[in-house]
């Protein structure tokens, strides 16, 4: 039973640890796209990095503050359907008294 829950414990820990390099590396790949696409920007245009750098900021922040799943369409039909299943079960305590 012991060796079981350890096995579990020993393959979270591998998954997490999977998990978390895999998101490492993402960011890493997305930082040195992001960097290339600005030396490439900065050849064409003739723009300074710290301006380059600047508009590239500007752009990420209303992505980066999207991603808090703020009223998601996931959470929008859970509320709903909570919402139906609550007044269904009222109108049906109502009905039932009379």
């Amino acid at each position: 039973m012991k060796n079981q829950i350890r096995e579990k414990i020993q393959a979270e820990i591998r998954r997490r640890a999977f998990e978390r390099a895999d998101i490492l590396q993402e960011t890493l790949r997305c930082k040195q796209n992001t960097r290339f696409t600005l030396d490439a920007l900065q050849t064409v245009t003739g723009l300074p990095r710290n301006d380059l750098e600047t508009i590239a900021g500007e752009v990420h922040r209303p992505y980066a503050a999207g991603q808090d799943n703020f009223f998601s369409i996931r959470q929008q039909l859970i509320v709903l359907f909570a919402t139906i299943g609550l007044s269904a079960a009222f109108i049906w305590l109502i009905v039932g008294l009379l």
